[in-house]
């Protein structure tokens, strides 16, 4: 975890999205307890203009409280990981239970409230931008993998 910190002193830049101020400020007071690493989190109660926001903001990694409406979360969702400025920044939904079905695309990761603590917010954080840079990388390589294996079938015929 901390050799995602050691390449840079700059602070991670945290994206919290939800509708319940004492969820999120539970959250954020979980950012806060983190000892060895910054953030800078900008947090929004209203998806209205949230994408301006999001694509201002420049977040490292967006988390979600699953509260939200699930059909503009879904479309939310759906939105960030479809523009080419945003489709990168990993996404971590917070639930409030495992008992109902809260698959919700390309999210990176899922975190139970009544788990959440400070080292697993962060844990979450890390492994949610490690996977998201995984995801990418894979996509790149096959993408360049799908065109020279183009390229030699072009070539023997």
């Amino acid at each position: 975890m901390a050799a995602i910190n050691s390449k840079t002193s700059d602070p991670l830049n945290i994206y919290l999205i939800g509708n319940n101020p004492l969820e999120l400020s539970h959250i954020y007071d979980n950012l806060k307890a983190v000892k060895n690493i910054r953030y800078k989190t900008q947090i929004d109660f209203n998806l209205s203009g949230i994408f301006r926001k999001i694509m201002r903001f420049k977040p490292s990694c967006i988390l979600i409280d699953d509260n939200l409406e699930k059909f503009n979360l879904v479309k939310l969702i759906k939105k960030l990981n479809s523009h080419a400025k945003t489709k990168n920044i990993p996404i971590t939904i917070i639930k409030n239970s495992n008992y109902h079905d809260s698959h919700l695309g390309d999210v990176q990761d899922y975190l139970l409230k009544q788990s959440l603590t400070p080292h697993t917010l962060q844990r979450s954080i890390f492994n949610s931008m490690r996977f998201k840079r995984m995801q990418v990388y894979l996509y790149k390589t096959y993408k360049r993998g799908k065109g020279e294996l183009h390229e030699l079938f072009k070539n023997q015929i």
